[in-house]
């Protein structure tokens, strides 16, 4: 199962223009002035977008991918701009994650429901999560999706019950939740 997700990633990323991804996502942004530094996680990182603007606000992070791919071009991205990232190539349906070791976990366009108690016990006290994915309406303009791969309207909101919700919602086709660790 992994070989196979290595290799669709991999190929998915082979396929998009060598450029760089685009910024790291709005809902991060939105809540700069209230991060404060630290440790920070981004699962399923991708290109590592999100990582590098959390290394840039001072943040020891780590970035986890199943695609050697798009890790190496994560991993030049932060050699230009000078800016020091883990970068981890790992499976996350076996990739465990330590409890009370981030200040920030941040999880975007990936959904592994597993993963919820694991993700929620990774952040210390005060911690933040930010988490958005594609809901159930994306099958509107993606049919072919896999609906396990979808959120329910509204379920994100109740996937982290420890957790202080500070925003959440449910636009279009995408759902987002930002809350913080008791």
């Amino acid at each position: 199962m992994a070989g196979d997700d290595r290799q669709r990633w991999d190929a998915r990323w082979a396929a998009r223009a060598k450029t760089y991804e685009p910024e790291a996502n709005p809902l991060l942004i939105r809540y700069q002035e209230q991060l404060q530094g630290g440790t920070a996680l981004d699962l399923a990182c991708g290109v590592g977008q999100n990582a590098l603007w959390l290394a840039g606000q001072g943040y020891h992070v780590t970035g986890v991918d199943i695609s050697p791919v798009a890790l190496a071009r994560a991993r030049a991205e932060a050699q230009a701009r000078g800016l020091v990232v883990e970068f981890v190539e790992a499976d996350l349906d076996t990739y465990p994650l330590p409890e009370k070791a981030f200040d920030v976990v941040a999880v975007f366009r990936f959904l592994e429901r597993k993963l919820f108690p694991a993700i929620e016990a990774a952040l210390r006290p005060g911690g933040w999560l930010f988490y958005q994915t594609y809901n159930v309406r994306r099958l509107e303009s993606r049919p072919d999706m896999p609906r396990e791969k979808l959120l329910e309207v509204g379920e994100l909101a109740r996937a982290f019950p420890a957790l202080d919700i500070v925003e959440s919602g449910d636009a279009g086709q995408l759902s987002h939740l930002v809350c913080r660790q008791r």
